[in-house]
């Protein structure tokens, strides 16, 4: 299922982060929105804080397989040792601005419980209209005490009142603001597969929200993956 010879490039975001671009990760790379299709029923709405739209959970095996894509081609550019645990899911983006939790109103890291521990994430682009939007990473203009409570705060409070406190409206980060500097944009592009460091800030970079629908065919589709990893015992 996946390409033995990808077209890959490793891209720097910033602030010691980096990020892998695979073009032309899948062989028959339409076999994946006809499944999410035909097993559209049976998608989820994902918790409001978690994901902005629609999960199903895709088998372990296939996991293990893109799996095998990471460590092949991104897991030394992204300098994490062993896959400790993995999980992919297709993910329908359909939330509209107003509609999103406060969690969603500013890039987003996802870190690893453990110090000894690294989480990566993965996106594949399963969509050919690219006004849908592909994957943005920003670096922080505050400090990071002021990140943390912001964070925190998207969290426990009312999104009125995180509007009120942080001075952010409810919509889809796009570009910089106030707190956050974009650093590098990813184009959406059929078939394309991009693996980062969650702890890097990031964001879909939706271009028209009027566009998110939930039909598989027509929608912002793409497979989504975390990979829990070990940080190596010396440097690469």
């Amino acid at each position: 299922m996946f390409n033995p010879r990808p077209v890959v490039r490793a891209l720097p975001i910033g602030d010691g982060h980096a990020c892998v671009v695979i073009d032309d990760a899948l062989v028959g790379p339409e076999r994946l929105p006809a499944f999410a299709y035909a097993y559209r029923e049976d998608f989820q709405q994902a918790p409001a804080g978690q994901f902005p739209g629609q999960q199903l959970r895709m088998p372990e095996e296939f996991t293990h397989l893109l799996g095998d894509v990471f460590r092949e081609h991104a897991r030394q550019a992204l300098g994490v040792r062993r896959t400790q645990f993995g999980a992919s899911r297709l993910a329908l983006v359909t939330s509209a601005p107003q509609a999103l939790a406060p969690v969603h109103w500013n890039p987003q890291r996802v870190r690893a419980f453990e110090p000894e521990q690294r989480v990566v994430l993965a996106e594949l682009f399963l969509f050919h209209d690219e006004m849908l939007g592909g994957l943005q990473f920003f670096v922080p203009r505050v400090s990071p005490q002021q990140i943390e409570q912001m964070e925190h705060d998207a969290g426990a409070l009312a999104p009125d009142e995180f509007s009120r406190r942080h001075g952010v409206a409810a919509a889809y980060p796009r570009g910089g603001s106030a707190c956050f500097a974009e650093a590098l944009a990813i184009p959406a592009r059929w078939n394309r597969l991009v693996f980062h460091d969650g702890a890097s800030f990031h964001a879909p970079a939706i271009g028209d929200p009027a566009r998110l629908v939930a039909d598989p065919r027509a929608g912002r589709l793409s497979l989504t993956a975390a990979f829990t990893c070990s940080r190596p015992r010396v440097p690469w």
